[in-house]
Formats: structure tokens, sequence, C-alpha cells
């Protein structure tokens, strides 16, 4: 392979922009990349509910504050989409999103995940993606602007004692 092939081209950029990373961003990277595989993993064998159970622990266990910064959050949801593309199988939107939603929480940020389906075209497709404050996050082609939104998951669920309290209270 001459060093001028495209394929040579591509490993060039892609080692110029990895040069070109922060300390954090590596960490980001290297979390997103243990997050990705352990949540697509466990989204097969424990299911949704209890894979959200366990990033809301996770996310509270080790809660830092964070700002605001948008930069920082596409950044953040970037940086995941890249760890994405490292592993295989590739993970499904679902596990990205709920990556993307756990590692925001854990900035303290008030990420919401939704899933949307749409019928658009042929069979019932489904889709995840992450909010913060209305704006997608994480946008996959087509993008959420087709789906129907089915369910919103708030990055701040209620405590499982306030929820006992609601229920009883008449």
């Amino acid at each position: 392979m001459s060093p001028r092939s495209p394929r040579s081209a591509g490993l060039t950029r892609a080692l110029h922009k990895a040069s070109t990373l922060s300390r954090d961003d590596w960490g980001v990277l290297a979390g997103a990349l243990g997050l990705l595989l352990a949540v697509s993993v466990g989204l097969r064998l424990v299911g949704l509910r209890r894979m959200i159970a366990l990033g809301e622990a996770l996310a509270a266990a080790r809660r830092r504050r964070g700002g605001d910064d948008p930069r920082g959050v596409a950044r953040t949801a970037w940086l995941v989409e890249i760890a994405a593309r490292c592993c295989l199988p590739r993970p499904t939107c679902l596990a990205k999103a709920l990556v993307v939603f756990s590692l925001l929480k854990r900035r303290g940020l008030p990420a919401e995940l939704v899933i949307g389906v749409s019928k658009t075209q042929g069979p019932l497709e489904g889709h995840a993606w992450v909010e913060l404050g209305g704006a997608a996050v994480v946008v996959a082609d087509p993008g959420p602007a087709r789906y129907a939104v089915l369910v919103r998951i708030p990055a701040w669920l209620p405590a499982p004692a306030t929820l006992a309290l609601c229920e009883r209270a008449p």
C-alpha cells in the first residue's frame, strides 16, 4: 500500500484527530466504549427497565456538577458515536442513547431518554435519542423528527419511596 492511498490518508486523518483529543475526551471515549459494550449486552440479558435502573444507580453514585455548555454536550454525543463505530456488532440507537443519557446525568444535566416509533415506509420502526432542553442531542439518520414519541424518560425520576406515597394518596 502506498503512503498516498485513500486508506492511508484516512488513517492519517484519524490519527491526527485523535491527537487533538483532550485528556477528558479520552476519558469520555474510554468510558463510552465500556458502557456501550455493557449496555448492549445488558439490554439483551436483562431488558430496558433494569438497564435504566442500573444507569440511574451509576449516575447517582458518580454524579458531578458539569456546565450546561452545549458544545460539551454535543461533544459527549459525538464521542459516544465514535466509540460505537469501534464496537462489533454495532450498538443500536437505544444502546447509544442510554450511554449518552447516563453520561449527561453524571454531569448533572437534566437529559431525557426518548423512544419513538414510525410507520412511514413499510414496517414499524423504532428509534431512541436523548434530548436536553427539548433539543435532540443524539441524532441518527433519519432523525427523531419523523418519529412519534412513545416514551419519554426524564433524568430525575422520583425516588421509589416517593412513588409509593403517591400511589397511596386518595
